[in-house]
């Protein structure tokens, strides 16, 4: 395990970088904030999952970098929704295409989620599904052995339940974001 953490590779470093990204979002409490911060670990876990062989995770977060792309704007425009949703059959598709068993079946589930949380305008939502694919989202990088991807999981999970806690919507209808970026910890 140890080694795991001390390993320097490039395959290892991207991961860092990716587990960086998925560490900071959670804290921010906008929805554009949470998704621009979002693209980090998207672009990072594609190339070190690629690097890992884990070709459906690899995939998938490909996807998951044009989705949130395409996510930004809903609130605002309205008109995004159908190319939004038009990503949402490639999800199968490439699980299919890249099809390793259950690592797949877990990164496919986590997508679907994630997909319905990015599709959400306000914050609570997004959260909430977020928190349900996070755990998929661990599954799989368990499975594939990627302690970046792990940590960025479990970290993504607390910070999220902490963040909801926090402001207390845990129990409260979800509110709309009056302030279209929020912000992110500085």
């Amino acid at each position: 395990m140890l080694d795991a953490l001390t390993d320097a590779s490039p395959v290892q470093l991207i991961g860092y970088c990716g587990t960086l990204g998925g560490m900071v979002w959670p804290f921010c409490r906008g929805r554009i904030a949470m998704l621009s911060v979002q693209l980090v670990p998207t672009v990072c876990f594609s190339i070190h999952l690629a690097m890992l062989g884990a070709t459906t995770g690899a995939a998938l977060n490909a996807l998951a970098t044009l989705q949130v792309l395409a996510a930004i704007p809903l609130g605002t425009h309205p008109n995004f929704r159908i190319l939004y949703l038009m990503i949402l059959p490639v999800i199968a598709l490439l699980m299919a295409a890249t099809w390793n068993g259950l690592p797949s079946l877990c990164a496919a589930a986590a997508m679907a989620l994630m997909s319905i949380g990015r599709y959400q305008t306000e914050v609570v939502p997004f959260r909430l599904f977020m928190l349900l694919a996070l755990p998929c989202w661990l599954a799989h990088n368990t499975l594939v052995g990627s302690l970046p991807a792990m940590l960025s999981d479990i970290v993504g999970i607390t910070v999220n339940l902490w963040m909801l806690a926090q402001t207390g919507t845990l129990g409260r209808p979800a509110q709309k974001l009056t302030k279209a970026s929020g912000s992110c910890p500085k």
